[in-house]
């Protein structure tokens, strides 16, 4: 089977929804519309507004017509609808026509209000596609905790590098030393995988493990630590670095974090490039994202220790 995906971000985001595209499907981001034989949880992404799963596809309408009739589908509760596009438009009118067409071979029982399945159908480059489409579930979940700060990261922004530091394993074992109220760690158990969190603050880590133990999780996975401390090794390190915003905190004090990362891979969110660093640390960049936030900026770095490009 092949699935469609559909993105939406917007125009700031741009640069990390490519960036975290490139990790989940291994290729470069050219279309919103991106067909794969990759099944992936589309709720995962923040970028992704919904999947379609194929089932029919080809350039002539009257022949997905005859595959749904052909199909014999039976379906309680179903409803069909038109999904736009930004690269094939269809006239208002022309898509509820179709649409009722593709509807009429399927059996069972239509609800268009509160439908078990949503059915659904676009023409992309002169294609036509028709299948099973989910719609983006709840993903923020965690946007209502207790504690945060300002200059936190946003949902958004951290389950994004959550995906860029774990790809296509989740299996990876993560790490973010510096974890604040800990919203990063909060996404990452939002998607089941297998983190832990430190802060070198006594307050900021009471609230990170507050923060956790809100959301049904152990709050025992943050611990306060100073991260040059840490003895375990990882699979990936998440640093965002700390900027100096709430307490002094120099770059020297920022180039002697950087030498003890629990892992070869590492994602670092810092309000300055720092590529000159981590190459003089022997990591290779494999990719980066600027995100302006007003006059904040900060840079997402994807990298790994001893590669060469």
């Amino acid at each position: 089977m092949k699935y469609l995906y559909v993105y939406n971000y917007e125009i700031e985001e741009k640069e990390l929804c490519e960036m975290e595209f490139q990790c989940l499907f291994d290729e470069s981001m050219t279309t919103k519309y991106y067909i794969s034989d990759t099944y992936m949880d589309y709720a995962r992404s923040p970028y992704i507004r919904g999947r379609l799963d194929i089932m029919f596809s080809h350039n002539s309408f009257e022949q997905i017509v005859q595959a749904i009739k052909d199909a014999n589908l039976y379906y309680l509760d179903f409803k069909v609808i038109y999904l736009k596009n930004d690269i094939t438009h269809v006239h208002y009118k022309e898509s509820i026509d179709r649409c009722k067409a593709v509807a009429l071979p399927i059996n069972g029982s239509v609800n268009m209000h509160h439908p078990q399945t949503i059915f659904a159908l676009t023409n992309i480059n002169h294609v036509w596609y028709f299948g099973i489409y989910h719609e983006k579930s709840s993903w923020n979940k965690h946007s209502d905790k207790p504690y945060s700060y300002s200059h936190s990261l946003n949902l958004r922004d951290a389950r994004a590098i959550v995906n860029i530091a774990v790809g296509q394993n989740l299996y990876k074992t993560i790490v973010d030393p510096c974890c604040w109220v800990g919203t990063v760690v909060l996404e990452a158990l939002g998607m089941g995988l297998n983190i832990k969190g430190y802060d070198i603050n006594r307050y900021v880590s009471y609230q990170a493990r507050l923060n956790l133990e809100y959301y049904g999780y152990d709050p025992l996975l943050i611990e306060k630590k100073d991260m040059r401390e840490l003895k375990e090794t990882y699979d990936v390190t998440i640093l965002d670095i700390p900027y100096g915003i709430y307490s002094p905190f120099t770059y020297e004090q920022q180039l002697d974090l950087l030498q003890h990362i629990p892992s070869n891979e590492l994602v670092l969110v810092s309000h300055i490039s720092m590529n000159n660093e981590l190459e003089n640390l022997d990591y290779y960049i494999i990719d980066q994202a600027k995100i302006n936030k007003g006059n904040f900026i900060r840079y997402m770095t994807y990298a790994r220790k001893g590669e060469s490009a």
